[in-house]
């Protein structure tokens, strides 16, 4: 799957799950199946057979090269994932899902994500303190662009048959928290393939909001990719370093 924009050349070789990046190969991390034995709604799928499957495949810091300047003085991260069509026994495959600390007051750092290629939910959740979940589905396609917004953590799941590819900004300086959403056995609903939703019962109180991607108002959809239109205008995503910048 070739993508191409002025900035930056992406092509993820589905044969041998690399991504070439302007021509050169980047690293991936990747998370296994065994990784994510506390968030699956079947958390006795896992065996010696396939514990050590790949479920998705991590690009961090992609495609500076000579815009690592634009980066580096915003303190901007743009990363890849590759979702794998992957069965978790009955269950969509789906990131492990994480939350981001605080970034001024009491609002955590937002992130911004675009489908490149396939289809997406985004499961979106944010804990009260009461004992109360806000949750928000999001629904995407290739060339939407989704928020992920201050105080809520997030988890993508790939709802299609083939690999999903998205993108993301995000601030570069902190560390994800991803205990939070292991401690309660994954997010609060879970994906199921025959589309069932099934509401995961360590989440007591939950208000929950199914909504499509639609488009964010202050970014330019001319711009033919994220990575684009954040080279030629980074401020259009100081909210990644000022969440309170989101209205």
């Amino acid at each position: 799957m070739k993508i191409e924009c002025k900035n930056l050349s992406l092509d993820f070789e589905e044969k041998t799950n690399k991504l070439i990046c302007d021509g050169e190969e980047v690293e991936s991390s990747v998370r296994r199946l065994n990784e994510m034995k506390n968030v699956l709604f079947n958390k006795n799928f896992i065996n010696k057979g396939n514990q050590n499957d790949i479920l998705y495949y991590m690009f961090r810091g992609t495609g500076y090269g000579k815009n690592s300047p634009v980066f580096d003085a915003h303190t901007i991260r743009y990363d890849i994932t590759v979702i794998m069509p992957y069965d978790l026994g009955g269950e969509f495959n789906k990131t492990e899902g994480h939350y981001h600390p605080i970034a001024e007051g009491n609002l955590s750092f937002a992130e911004i994500y675009e489908i490149l290629s396939g289809e997406a939910t985004y499961l979106l959740q944010k804990d009260n303190g009461d004992g109360s979940f806000d949750v928000k589905v999001i629904s995407a396609k290739a060339g939407d662009r989704v928020i992920m917004p201050p105080n809520y953590g997030h988890i993508s799941i790939n709802t299609g048959e083939e690999p999903l590819i998205e993108a993301n900004l995000v601030n570069s300086t902190f560390q994800s928290d991803y205990k939070s959403i292991a401690k309660m056995g994954g997010g609060a609903l879970y994906f199921m393939r025959n589309r069932n939703v099934l509401l995961n019962r360590n989440y007591e109180k939950l208000s929950i909001s199914y909504e499509e991607a639609t488009k964010i108002d202050f970014l330019d959809y001319n711009y033919p990719t994220l990575y684009d239109e954040f080279i030629a205008h980074p401020e259009h995503f100081e909210f990644l370093n000022r969440p309170s910048l989101l209205k």
